[in-house]
């Protein structure tokens, strides 16, 4: 008799729950977060019905059978969730979830939304399995960054990385704004390397302050202070002062400076029209301290003038300038990753695998009908991590396009 926490299986064939989640939009990803087992193990029980060891799998079946009712299977789905398939049709996933959420829209009684967002790939550790596969020693998306060689730029990127630092040399006011996962704290640890290679004359002001919606005026004069190694007096007005006879004597002596502060979609915006009267100080024709604030794509709203008309005189002498996604750049930026830890694209991909990442990684978001490009580096570092992970699960050699369709 078998075990009480075991289901009786044959090992090989595929289940007809991957075909009823192909026909109701039901992605893998939102399937692992329900039930709470890891994607290649789920992958493994959808497609070759060989189930772990280490899971119950009573409850495996339970939190499926439960979540594929409420997302819109019948009673006779339910019940042939678990047998083979014996369809020779193929179940082409991704594209066919696509199609589906917008022939059949998901509504959220709560929210009436007619479209649900679709999961991107969570970030998870690159397993030893999957290293001994592709026979790394160091998992090539951590750390990946210690000297200004492992820091890709593609056009945009530097662009950006230009904008940053002619601003912080020259004088400016910019906000760099990207999605998470952009490059945008990479952007800002090149340029306080650059800054200190080849230009230490820039005096960089770097507000610690870990909830940024707490920074206020006198942080900023603190901050200012600090990084400059002067005592802060006591009083805002006295801090002003003493900020302005500190800048000015110090540009004299061929020094430039610039404020950075990153998580700036948090900042107040009382506080953000402050740090521009700190923009506006000069010592004849040369501004004495330049802004670079970097954040994620709320702060392009905060600077809007139609939606905060308060921010107006910020907004219009703010640049905004936008992290892209990788897009053409993917083969590039993923050539230098692996290069970093001895390996070439040839040994991990399958040609028709960048396509399929691409594919994966255009996502619909919300009530629009227009594919999001979600291609920024991060993201693009956990779908690859995700898909290594499950090559090696699978005993696949490489990561081919049904692979990452899969994800």
């Amino acid at each position: 008799m078998a075990a009480p926490n075991t289901v009786t299986h044959i090992p090989g064939a595929t289940l007809m729950l991957k075909r009823v989640m192909f026909r109701l939009g039901v992605s893998q990803v939102q399937l692992h977060r329900v039930v709470g087992i890891p994607t290649s193990t789920l992958c493994e029980i959808i497609n070759h019905n060989n189930w772990p060891t280490n899971h119950d799998h009573q409850m495996i079946r339970r939190a499926t059978e439960e979540h594929m009712l409420q997302c819109g299977a019948l009673t006779q789905d339910i019940k042939t969730l678990w047998q083979f398939d014996e369809d020779d049709t193929p179940v082409t996933y991704h594209g066919h979830l696509v199609r589906m959420r917008k022939a059949n829209p998901v509504v959220d009684s709560s929210k009436k939304t007619a479209f649900i967002n679709e999961e991107l790939p969570e970030n998870e550790m690159l397993s030893q399995k999957a290293k001994q596969l592709f026979k790394l020693f160091n998992d090539p998306f951590i750390d990946d960054v210690t000297c200004p060689d492992d820091v890709f730029m593609s056009p945009d990127q530097q662009y950006v990385r230009g904008a940053m630092y002619q601003t912080a040399k020259r004088g400016g006011f910019i906000a760099v704004v990207g999605e998470s996962g952009a490059g945008k704290t990479t952007l800002r640890r090149d340029l306080l390397d650059r800054i200190n290679r080849e230009d230490p004359n820039i005096r960089v002001v770097f507000p610690r302050i870990i909830d940024k919606s707490r920074i206020n005026a006198s942080s900023i004069c603190d901050a200012i202070l600090a990084d400059m190694d002067v005592r802060p007096k006591s009083s805002l007005e006295a801090k002003a002062r003493q900020i302005e006879v500190l800048l000015s004597e110090s540009a004299r002596g061929g020094n430039a400076h610039v404020i950075m502060i990153e998580e700036a979609h948090d900042v107040p915006i009382q506080t953000l029209k402050f740090m521009k009267r700190f923009w506006e100080l000069e010592d004849g024709f040369k501004k004495l301290i330049s802004i670079i604030l970097v954040g994620q794509p709320e702060l392009k709203n905060t600077l809007n003038e139609h939606i905060h008309p308060e921010i107006r005189e910020v907004s219009r002498r703010c640049e905004i300038i936008e992290l892209q996604p990788l897009n053409g750049n993917l083969e590039k930026y993923l050539e230098l990753k692996f290069k970093r830890v001895g390996r070439s694209l040839a040994d991990i991909f399958e040609k028709d695998a960048f396509d399929a990442i691409r594919a994966r990684l255009s996502v619909h978001r919300g009530t629009s009908r227009v594919p999001v490009n979600m291609m920024y580096p991060l993201i693009v570092n956990n779908c690859v991590t995700a898909a290594m992970n499950s090559c090696a699960e699978l005993g696949m050699a490489k990561i081919n396009a049904e692979l990452i369709k899969e994800l």
